[in-house]
């Protein structure tokens, strides 16, 4: 009787740690999958743009593709771990699912700072081309746009550097290199100052300066409304923290207490948790969606036909 249901035992751990391995190697080849379908033409566009979107969401920005495999694969064999423990396969999967998309589901704060900033170095450099023409550090906008340059922010250093080189250069006409300027920055207030700067560039008048004086005001005004909705926001935030601190205290203290959490080892349990955990994951999506809000359609450049 005795060694029979020991081997039972071990047949149920060498079994748990096979489904694990299985769902690390599982978890990699769907995101491995999903950036393969991604690059394909033959995809249709909503669902391509969708696949983009999730391949996007699971990989933080400021990582080589070496350090997100690596962080991928931790997290897999993390939610590997939770299932051979617990024995809940959605468990698992939650663990691994969570790891991954985290960042980007908590992440809409960061996504706003990073507007928010962006704005507000546009904004000063706005102020910096107003005082060179003012100063007589420059001769014209478009010397301005190339001396200015070399000192914007490093938030739209990169646009800055390509809209002087084009002017400097010669390599397209002005009105082609401001709608480039204003599809790097992506940003309906960005197409307000390129247009701006565009209408400046065909007509020089001694009037540039006060011009880019009063979009560098508004702006500013852009930039302290936003602000003041983050710091609405912020509250929020915290509070939705707070409640996925205590689900995931629930959740280990139900795998703490087997008989208090023996509905979960059943089938239908298990199904209840994926509903139980997938409602929660579209509370955060949905949170997200409503942080961010709808952008506000552009009227310059590629944004404009889309």
């Amino acid at each position: 009787m005795g060694r029979p249901r020991e081997l039972t035992v071990i047949a149920g751990e060498i079994t748990a740690a096979v489904a694990g391995a299985v769902l690390a190697v599982g978890a990699a080849l769907i995101v491995v999958g999903l950036r393969r379908h991604a690059r394909s033409t033959s995809m249709p566009t909503q669902w391509r743009s969708t696949v983009q979107a999730l391949v996007v969401a699971s990989q933080p920005p400021g990582r080589d593709r070496g350090r997100r495999r690596a962080r991928l694969l931790a997290w897999c064999a993390v939610g590997g771990a939770v299932w051979v423990a617990t024995g809940w396969p959605i468990a698992g999967i939650a663990v691994t699912a969570g790891g991954v998309w985290a960042p980007w589901l908590m992440g809409s704060a960061r996504v706003a700072q990073e507007r928010i900033d962006r704005l507000e170095a546009l904004e000063g450099w706005c102020r910096r081309m107003a005082d060179t023409l003012a100063g007589g550090g420059a001769v014209g906008l478009a010397q301005a746009i190339t001396v200015s340059a070399g000192h914007t922010d490093e938030t739209i250093a990169g646009p800055v550097t390509h809209l002087a080189a084009r002017l400097r250069d010669g390599s397209c006409p002005p009105d082609v290199a401001v709608r480039e300027f204003a599809d790097e920055l992506d940003d309906r207030v960005a197409d307000t100052v390129a247009a701006a700067i565009a209408l400046a560039l065909h007509h020089q008048s001694a009037g540039v300066a006060r011009v880019l004086r009063q979009l560098a005001d508004g702006v500013a005004h852009d930039v302290r409304a936003r602000r003041e909705i983050e710091a609405a926001r912020a509250e929020s935030r915290q509070s939705i923290r707070m409640l996925l601190i205590i689900q995931a205290g629930v959740l280990v203290m139900l795998a703490l207490v087997p008989s208090f959490a023996a509905p979960y080892t059943t089938p239908v349990g298990q199904v209840v948790m994926a509903c139980l955990l997938a409602a929660t994951v579209w509370l955060l999506v949905w949170m997200r969606r409503l942080a961010l809000g709808r952008r506000q359609p552009r009227f310059l450049g590629a944004g404009a036909a889309r």
